[in-house]
């Protein structure tokens, strides 16, 4: 299955299997034809227009609807590079998209041996983004101000929901030195200025 395929199955028909539920027999006809690598592939390759455009938002969503299923999950968690390859989609301005990778970045931390792929994802992220450091854009997205409210409410409650992830959950369950070293990270970004900010929005979903 070529790139362009999976592109053209998205655009007609792929996508609405996805986000309808897929069934055990489609997962597992999609894990057969090695579905998933085509769509990390493509989205290695994607262009500036591409990564911008409704496919790209089209394809994370299956991908996040993948996950939804028992044997989805489980494939896309053994696979040696999505979650590297999901992250770097952290780079898009698509709102959409950006928010749909950090709903995924955010459940695979919840699952045994995601939290640390995340936490490597996020190092990955910073070599491929050239951030100083990791999370350096999400506090950056969640500090800065898009003019579109409802979209600027989504994404800074998206980041702030990944964030709490990242903090409640993996070994800083067990260990304070290693939660402790984690909130560290984001103090020494400037977080909590950027949190201060965030309390003078209307929304009570950010107010927390």
């Amino acid at each position: 299955m070529e790139s362009y395929e999976v592109h053209e199955d998205v655009e007609q028909n792929g996508y609405h299997h996805w986000t309808q539920n897929p069934s055990v027999w489609f997962v597992t006809r999609f894990i057969d034809l090695d579905g998933l690598s085509c769509i990390l592939n493509f989205l290695k390759s994607m262009d500036y227009e591409t990564s911008e455009s409704r496919i790209h938002t089209s394809l994370i969503g299956c991908i996040k609807a993948l996950m939804n299923n028992s044997l989805g999950r489980a494939h896309v968690l053994a696979h040696s590079e999505s979650i590297n390859v999901i992250a770097q989609s952290l780079s898009t301005e698509n709102i959409k998209t950006k928010v749909a990778v950090l709903e995924i970045m955010g459940a695979v931390c919840l699952v045994p041996g995601g939290h640390k792929k995340v936490l490597e994802a996020m190092v990955h992220y910073q070599k491929y983004a050239s951030e100083r450091t990791r999370f350096q854009t999400l506090i950056n997205d969640l500090d800065r101000s898009t003019g579109r409210y409802q979209d600027e409410v989504s994404l800074k409650t998206a980041i702030m929901s990944f964030i709490n992830a990242v903090l409640s959950q993996g070994a800083g369950v067990e260990s304070l030195d290693f939660r402790l070293h984690l909130r560290y990270e984001f103090l020494m970004l400037g977080i909590q200025p950027v949190i201060d900010k965030l309390r003078e929005h209307e929304n009570s979903t950010l107010d927390r």
